[in-house]
């Protein structure tokens, strides 16, 4: 667990010591985002599952490259998680998402993403209760979207985690993070 706090607290340290650097560069960009998770497993041992609502909050910092391409990480707060369709119960995971993603825009409103992302396990309850014991606490995933720039620095975007190691440490269970994410934004 401590691992996790430590590497959270190194990217954000990171990040304000290049945001604190935007103002030498034209093609460093930063912002806020947040919005809406509807998150699930997926995988053979996944079960019977149902969506649940969650969220997710942080910040990005991003690097134009050739203009129409630019690369983008962050660091954001998200929940994830499921729901039992037979017993009702809900399982809510808190991770922090560090996606990096490279972003094409062949038109100045629209632009489209993808690239890997670590999600770190913060919390895992079934129900009121925690349970983090026999638990991946590193998650990799792929991250496609799609989104438009609207004018005033808003961003509206729409993206999907599409995770690739099993959320069992011992990989004896096959299920894996599935997260449709709908989110607005505001570069500075």
């Amino acid at each position: 667990m401590k691992n996790k706090y430590f590497f959270t607290v190194i990217v954000a340290l990171i990040m304000s010591t290049l945001f604190t650097h935007q103002a030498q560069s034209q093609f460093i960009s930063y912002g806020i985002k947040g919005g809406l998770n509807l998150a699930n497993i997926g995988g053979s041992d996944a079960g019977d599952t149902e969506s649940r609502q969650g969220f997710h909050v942080g910040g990005f910092l991003g690097v134009s490259l050739l203009g129409i391409v630019a690369a983008e990480g962050g660091a954001y707060y998200s929940q994830k998680g499921y729901i039992h369709t037979n017993t009702g119960v809900e399982v809510v995971s808190s991770y922090v998402d560090v996606p990096v993603v490279v972003k094409f825009s062949p038109l100045p409103l629209f632009h489209f993403f993808a690239g890997p992302q670590a999600s770190f396990l913060i919390d895992n309850k079934v129900g009121d209760v925690s349970f983090v014991d026999g638990l991946r606490e590193v998650d990799m995933a792929v991250v496609v979207g799609a989104g438009m720039n609207i004018p005033m620095g808003i961003r509206v975007s729409v993206g999907y985690d599409y995770g690739f190691t099993s959320l069992d440490e011992s990989d004896e269970f096959e299920a894996y993070n599935r997260v449709l994410k709908f989110t607005l934004g505001y570069k500075f």
